[in-house]
């Protein structure tokens, strides 16, 4: 399995390229610039784990006219002049350099120094914007990050690929970590139990947020030495890093023993759950999906509070569109959604299913390995998938 992982990596997917290449002119300025992590590491096909987790700056330029540029600091050259699509390398040193005076400097060099630039202002730092500005007097900034995440969000071929070997090594690693837990394991032993068999694939452990019993009702709670007792709800989301690209999944179980309210929450949570999922059709607007599931859980009696339903997904774990009120972008297929309804009982406790699935043109395809059972899985038994 580590083999199949590594190779799927050592070729990350290419961007939509064309797509890229053709933004500033369909926007009709001079540039883009993409800068945020997501954005840069995406339009790139690099994944610098400095831009990821310290933030380092790095920008691609993507003019109307001419070839892309891609500028980071001197200690990544190597990996992006090796694994980036684009050529056209520039470097600024770290403590050294401003990089803004970096950026401004290639924005100059190629003639891209007036009219209007595109750049990820939701991202940027306020100082780097000012001294972009104060250096580059005849250049308007505008957002265009919304631009850069709407190309993201319709996956290619070999993304969605990559995205459900990902999706089904972390699925496959929460089957096996649950069947051989079993009555007194802590939470913290079975949480570690999920851990080791997604690092069988993954580069590293993005999330793990594991509950049971009065704590599921945590939004975001990290495992602990509580035993879970007889009877009680453990809820767990959990995703793994692969490169860039990752993985995030729920499930809901019980301890053994579930009362009658557990298995009816339960069960109709996984009807509303599958009946979000298996709606979806291209075309619809993206808030479509949530005004539904909230129509249903009231149907259902579900005690559903969220203000969203769902996420795109991709190299970041909450990619646009977000399936939530107000969102108006119609649903593509290739786009690939998280959907993960939660509801709480009478007595508190939290459920929480989530799955990843591709729009087609006829409809959701799973990305796991199938849909949780609709009676509440026990630990310590095994699941047919």
């Amino acid at each position: 399995m580590n083999e199949t992982f590594l190779e799927s990596r050592a070729a990350a997917p290419l961007p939509n390229i064309s797509a890229l290449r053709s933004l500033a002119r369909e926007l009709d300025i001079e540039a883009v610039v993409a800068t945020s992590p997501g954005n840069f590491i995406y339009v790139s096909c690099v994944c610098l784990m400095s831009v990821l987790r310290l933030r380092r700056q790095a920008f691609v330029i993507l003019p109307a006219a001419g070839d892309p540029v891609v500028l980071v600091a001197t200690t990544e050259r190597k990996q992006i002049v090796e694994e980036s699509w684009i050529k056209n390398v520039r470097t600024y040193t770290e403590f050294m350099n401003d990089p803004a005076d970096a950026l401004a400097d290639v924005l100059i060099d190629i003639a891209k120094n007036n009219g209007t630039i595109g750049i990820d202002l939701n991202y940027l730092p306020a100082g780097t914007l000012a001294r972009l500005a104060s250096r580059l007097r005849d250049i308007k900034f505008v957002d265009t990050s919304k631009d850069i995440a709407s190309i993201r969000a319709v996956k290619l071929p070999r993304e969605i690929e990559l995205l459900e070997k990902i999706t089904k090594q972390t699925h496959r690693a929460v089957l096996d970590a649950m069947i051989a837990s079993k009555p007194g394991d802590t939470e913290r032993v079975m949480a570690s139990r999920i851990t080791d068999g997604i690092l069988k694939g993954a580069d590293e452990l993005t999330f793990l947020f594991f509950a049971s019993g009065p704590r599921t009702s945590y939004n975001h709670p990290y495992a602990t030495d509580r035993m879970p007792m007889k009877g009680e709800i453990i809820r767990f989301d959990v995703g793994g890093k692969y490169g860039a690209w990752g993985s995030d999944f729920a499930r809901t179980y019980s301890t053994g023993e579930p009362t009658p309210l557990q298995r009816e929450t339960y069960r109709k949570l996984w009807d509303l759950h599958t009946s979000v999922i298996n709606r979806i059709r291209p075309g619809m607007a993206a808030e479509d999906p949530y005004f539904f599931c909230r129509e249903q859980a009231g149907k259902l009696g579900l005690n559903f509070n969220m203000v969203w339903v769902g996420h795109s997904f991709g190299i970041e774990n909450h990619e646009l569109p977000m399936i939530r009120p107000g969102e108006k972008t119609k649903l593509e297929a290739g786009m690939v959604f998280n959907i993960e309804p939660m509801v709480t009982d009478s007595d508190g406790a939290m459920y929480h299913l989530e799955d990843l699935f591709v729009i087609t043109e006829q409809g959701p395809r799973l990305l796991t390995l199938g849909f949780a059972p609709r009676e509440i899985p026990i630990i310590g038994e095994s699941i047919e998938m």
